[in-house]
């Protein structure tokens, strides 16, 4: 957990945010543990604040613009990057005390950056799992901290990149940081490079008529056919962020009405350092479907993952991963410490209206304290519409 003891005399109030933070009685000891090297106690006053992040989350959507007058895409292409950080604020002091979100700063660099209400009106949010959660995740307003209590809730700032090593948040002049997040940025990094076609046993890509999940293709062609991604990582998404805004740009710029639409939204979210219990998969049949369904909780019994998205599940044993689809899928009750998890959603759109290729993508990662990856669900889309 990173957490900083803030000293506070006056706190202004502003807003950022729709909706009220939660107040919880306790702490969720979320991304790393106390320490003298995480904690800067306050010697000016006796009231402090205690600020813990518990996940970070890195969002980026590429889209050409929709003209609602004239019916049809154009050629440019916009570019949009989300950093969300999910924050505990408690009082421990004896005194109410006012927390003002408008203090927080993101500092990239020179560069700073202030909170901001998201919009998240993306196109198939409901698919994807990680935008889904940051959804419903109560937004910070400037509000009264009761003594011993805790505020729950979320920040958002538009920045220039996805996660870099030199985010810093800060509260006012006063540093936000620790280890742990330095252990998130390795976490993501492992994740969003692993090759998961090892672990999986299907090549990244499905081309054209190789649309069922389990073949594939190395080399994707892109002249005249359909390429799916059947997973993701950092290549597959930086393939399509360049190959979908070319192929678009290939159209005739006296036919507007044949502008295909090009979208892709990549997000990534992190929980490191974390003790997890990941129950056994179970199977519900809902208006004729079957559904399975995984839900991981950490010691606290705070859910972290609750999906029924799932076409399989590979494990690591003995240095080797196994792979399960959902047909035969018999996955144990597994208690795992000191683990970090890493949650990627990825959408890709594109094609002209009536002959649209559409992928969904959400996976789970769940990497041990030495950042190897043991344990990841893997839920692909193709659809074609």
């Amino acid at each position: 957990m990173v957490i900083i003891l803030l000293s506070v005399s006056v706190l202004i109030i502003g807003c950022i945010g729709k909706n009220n933070a939660v107040e919880t009685g306790s702490i969720h000891d979320n991304t790393a543990n106390i320490s003298s090297t995480n904690v800067i106690h306050s010697s000016l006053e006796e009231n402090t604040f205690e600020i813990s992040i518990n996940t970070f989350t890195s969002i980026y959507e590429q889209e050409n613009y929709y003209d609602n007058i004239k019916h049809h895409y154009l050629y440019n292409i916009s570019e949009i990057y989300y950093a969300t950080y999910d924050l505990s604020i408690k009082n421990n002091g004896p005194e109410p005390l006012y927390f003002k979100p408008d203090d927080l700063r993101l500092h990239d660099g020179e560069r700073i950056f202030s909170a901001t209400a998201p919009d998240m009106s993306y196109i198939g949010v409901a698919n994807l799992e990680v935008l889904k959660e940051l959804d419903t995740e109560n937004r910070f307003q400037d509000t009264t901290v009761p003594p011993g209590k805790t505020l729950k809730g979320s920040i958002v700032f538009r920045v220039d990149s996805l996660y870099n090593r030199s985010f810093l948040l800060m509260y006012n002049t006063t540093r936000i940081t620790s280890a742990s997040f330095e252990k998130s940025i390795e976490a993501l990094r492992t994740a969003e490079h692993f090759d998961y076609s090892v672990a999986l046993g299907i090549p990244p890509y499905s081309n054209c008529n190789e649309q069922n999940r389990m073949t594939g293709t190395y080399e994707p062609k892109l002249d005249n056919c359909d390429v799916w991604a059947n997973g993701v990582n950092r290549s597959i998404f930086e393939f399509y962020q360049k190959s979908d805004p070319a192929q678009m740009r290939k159209a005739p710029p006296d036919k507007p009405d044949n502008i295909p639409q090009s979208n892709i939204i990549y997000a990534l979210r992190v929980i490191p350092e974390r003790n997890i219990t990941m129950f056994p998969v179970t199977n519900t049949v809902m208006d004729g479907m079957n559904f399975h369904n995984l839900v991981v909780v950490d010691d606290l019994g705070e859910e972290i993952i609750n999906t029924t998205r799932i076409f399989g599940m590979a494990l690591l044993n003995n240095q080797t991963y196994s792979f399960q689809p959902y047909s035969t899928m018999n996955i144990p009750m597994m208690n795992l410490s000191n683990v970090s998890i890493v949650q990627i959603s990825f959408q890709e759109i594109y094609g002209e209206s009536g002959g649209q290729r559409l992928t969904f993508n959400n996976m789970d990662i769940i990497l041990d304290n030495d950042l190897n990856i043991i344990v990841i669900k893997y839920s692909p889309d193709h659809l074609k519409v």
